[in-house]
């Protein structure tokens, strides 16, 4: 019974991990693991710091098991989280590279000042597209969950969706302002803009607005609670904000840092056999903040009654600009090419080459009386290709007689 206790009051994943990005060019990793005999508490534990930029890092997100940071050097660093090396680096824009996301195990876009789109390929990191169509600096940028459209916004007052299929713009909007914020509901259903002071909730299939959230301050960051219909703001007042998107109200909103909250996102839960128990225990953020160097675990239900308890927290001591979250269920095989059969290159082989002909040559003079008969004989051989392995060591051979009659003189 005791065991099964603690199994349920786990809800964190093992070595999940909350990497964040800094002004001070580092790199940090935070191991989260649950205190010994507390209900409900967390602390973090150091995994790795490694000075990834020369110049504050801007972006950062989690594909497979490498972590991609994009920074002001016009780089982009792989960190490979499985081996705890630094596994190369991409020097495929020549601007800021000011947003990244990842696409399944597979696929990783990234978007730089230099007012293009790259599509790259996970394990070779080779490019696999590259869009042009923005006229400025690329700000957001978000995948739809089904990887066939992605949204980017830019300093030229654009948001564009994007056809990945056919590598081409599929919409392009004239937006009031430079957005900041892209988000996609993970049903792919709605998108959400944020704009300055307030932040546009559109419906993907009517491709207008549902609900708009005044925040009064420059939003940050905004993640789904859940599923699709409650969502969670940040921006700079230090406040975070509950949304429900079915009642188009307010929640509840909690003072999460001091000044400001620069990053939120969210932690992914164990499956449990009761739902009804994992409702009641709510949802777990993770807020950071540029201005006390904190990073925050809160415990949010989402009704207006409960109250928001943090459970976890540890200074950094530098300014956070970017926070993504790895576990390790994100971990995937990466394809290899085949290697081919040797028989197959065998016969590959054989019939690309072009065999040599030999030519030969055989006289046989005979005479008859007064008259000479003169018989030539040419017998040519020549190596025919075969498709069949069987056959191509066989030779063909073809003989022609001729015979010519003359009198001799």
């Amino acid at each position: 019974c005791l065991i099964h206790f603690i199994k349920r009051s786990e809800m964190i994943p093992k070595d999940t991990e909350i990497l964040v990005g800094t002004y001070e060019e580092f790199l940090l990793g935070y191991k989260i693991e649950k205190k010994l005999k507390t209900k409900d508490e967390y602390e973090f534990t150091p995994s790795f710091t490694q000075r990834a930029h020369i110049g504050p890092v801007r972006c950062l997100t989690g594909v497979n098991k490498f972590i991609v940071s994009g920074g002001s050097d016009d780089m982009c660093k792989i960190f490979d989280l499985v081996a705890r090396v630094e596994h190369g680096q991409l020097t495929h824009h020549d601007g800021t590279v000011a947003c990244a996301a990842g696409f399944g195990k597979s696929y990783l876009l990234t978007a730089s000042d230099d007012n293009s789109v790259a599509v790259v390929k996970v394990g070779s990191w080779q490019v696999e597209k590259t869009l042009y169509k923005h006229t400025a600096g690329i700000t957001a940028l978000a995948v739809h969950p089904s990887g066939k459209l992605a949204f980017t916004a830019a300093k030229d007052k654009k948001l564009i969706t994007w056809n990945l299929v056919k590598a081409r713009p599929a919409f392009i909007t004239n937006i009031k302002g430079i957005a900041d914020i892209l988000v996609v509901s993970p049903d792919g259903s709605r998108y959400c803009v944020g704009l300055h002071r307030r932040i546009d909730i559109y419906n993907l299939e009517t491709a207008g607005i549902e609900y708009t959230i005044d925040l009064k301050c420059r939003p940050n960051g905004l993640v789904f609670l859940g599923g699709n219909q409650i969502v969670a703001v940040a921006g700079e007042s230090g406040k975070v904000q509950v949304h429900s998107l079915i009642e188009k109200a307010l929640i509840k909103d909690f003072e999460a840092h001091e000044t400001r909250v620069r990053c939120i996102s969210t932690l992914p839960e164990e499956d449990e056999e009761n739902s009804s128990g994992k409702e009641d225990r709510g949802h777990i953020l993770v807020t950071a903040s540029s201005s006390d160097h904190m990073i925050k675990l809160w415990r949010v239900h989402t009704d207006s009654a409960s109250e928001v308890k943090c459970i976890g927290k540890v200074d950094t001591s530098c300014r956070v600009t970017c926070l993504t979250t790895w576990d390790p269920s994100m971990k995937g095989a990466i394809k290899k090419k085949r290697k081919k059969v040797a028989g197959t290159d065998q016969q590959q082989n054989s019939t690309q080459t072009t065999p040599k002909k030999k030519i030969k040559l055989s006289e046989d003079n005979k005479e008859s009386g007064s008259d000479s008969e003169r018989k030539e004989e040419i017998v040519i051989e020549q190596e025919v290709n075969d498709r069949n392995s069987e056959q191509t060591s066989k030779k063909a051979k073809k003989k022609k007689k001729k015979s010519v009659e003359s009198i001799a003189s």
